[in-house]
């Protein structure tokens, strides 16, 4: 997996600081540290992030709830990928 895609909070704008620094990162020389988890909760116990590593905004859109596009700095693992995204 070389891209993966992610919403902001519904408050967050493209023009607010917060909305530059992630949509505009690497002009801002922001680093985008990406962390994952599959379930919020399982069997009553939270699961925890999972760090997948850096990446870049590629492509951006929306208004208060923005849908971004980053390009990975390096491939998530095969086996990783698979488990993120099978049903269980």
């Amino acid at each position: 997996m070389t891209y993966f895609q992610w919403q902001t909070p519904n408050s967050t704008a493209p023009g607010s600081e917060r909305g530059k620094n992630i949509v505009f990162n690497q002009d801002r020389g922001i680093h985008l540290h990406l962390f994952i988890r599959k379930y919020k909760e399982m069997d009553g116990k939270t699961e925890p992030y999972i760090y997948i590593g850096k990446g870049n905004t590629v492509e951006y859109e929306g208004e208060k709830l923005i849908t971004v596009t980053m390009e990975l700095e390096n491939d998530v693992l095969a086996s990783l990928c698979t488990e993120f995204t099978k049903r269980v």
